[in-house]
């Protein structure tokens, strides 16, 4: 009996162990689960995170470059205009010198003309002549009276010099017409150019603002494209552990609580047959029962 006893006590003892061996495992494996799922939690939030801010960041160069492209070809197509309105400006500009000069060399050369005309008919208008003794009989017909002094065409002059100063007037007229369109012509591409050249300037600073903008969203994307491969690391890491920590912490055969309980009944059946015992030895077979 007493050997039983012994056996009985050495149970109890070892099944004690063996609960306070499971509880350390217990609470080791709640640990290091509970630390292995708050990796995992963390890396698949900050994945979560990092897709979220690349996604942003990647619309925003889709955009910039966008905006690039339209201000490039904006200012490709100003620059191409400006140079074209010069170009037209320039010829415009030679052929309304040149038309002017023209007709101020056909304005000096009608006044030329009616100068000199002027002057022939003023003269010619008091021109006399003298009495000279001839023969009269056989002088053919002048067309002029005798002793008349050639006066000129005076009753065609008018005519003439009226038509050189239309003439004159049509070159006044073409001088100063070409003029003032050449003048307004200068005005508007002067007007034309400051406007294109303020567009051309903020256009320009727009493209290296947004271009430098593109660079800095380039380089904050190249960093972030480098946090998944980390975060996928770690969250790697974090999922083997919870496969590692099945057959020790949670592939047991049953739960912890279950195997608490049946321990619990274990020990105290053999605390309650040990009491047995021990009364059987003390009262003999009449007290087996009296405190168990």
């Amino acid at each position: 009996m007493r050997k039983s006893k012994k056996l009985i006590q050495e149970l109890i003892e070892r099944l004690l162990a063996q609960a306070a061996a499971e509880t350390n495992q217990k609470g080791w494996c709640d640990k290091a689960i509970g630390d292995a799922e708050q990796k995992r939690g963390y890396s698949a939030d900050a994945i979560a995170e990092v897709n979220a801010e690349m996604a942003v960041l990647e619309a925003k160069r889709d955009k910039l470059k966008e905006e690039i492209d339209v201000l490039e070809i904006e200012i490709e197509d100003l620059n191409f205009t400006r140079d074209e309105a010069t170009k037209l400006r320039k010829d415009d500009s030679l052929e309304n010198a040149a038309t002017v000069e023209d007709a101020k060399a056909g304005l000096e050369a009608v006044d030329m003309a009616i100068d000199i005309l002027t002057k022939f008919y003023k003269t010619a208008a008091k021109a006399e002549v003298s009495l000279l003794q001839g023969p009269a009989d056989d002088v053919p017909d002048s067309g002029f009276k005798a002793f008349e002094a050639y006066k000129g065409a005076q009753g065609s002059s008018t005519g003439i010099l009226g038509m050189l100063d239309v003439i004159k007037s049509d070159f006044e007229r073409t001088i100063k017409v070409t003029e003032e369109e050449e003048a307004k012509a200068q005005a508007e591409f002067d007007e034309f150019m400051t406007e294109t050249g303020k567009s051309l300037a903020e256009k320009n600073t727009a493209l290296q603002e947004k271009q430098g903008y593109l660079d800095d969203t380039l380089e904050k994307l190249g960093s972030a494209q480098e946090k998944p491969d980390l975060q996928s690391s770690l969250l790697e890491e974090a999922i083997k552990a919870l496969i590692e920590l099945q057959p020790p912490c949670v592939d047991t055969g049953m739960s912890y609580e279950e195997r608490v309980a049946m321990r619990e009944e274990e020990i105290e059946g053999l605390k309650k047959a040990l009491c047995v015992l021990n009364n059987y030895q003390e009262y003999g077979p009449d007290g087996t029962g009296e405190s168990c």
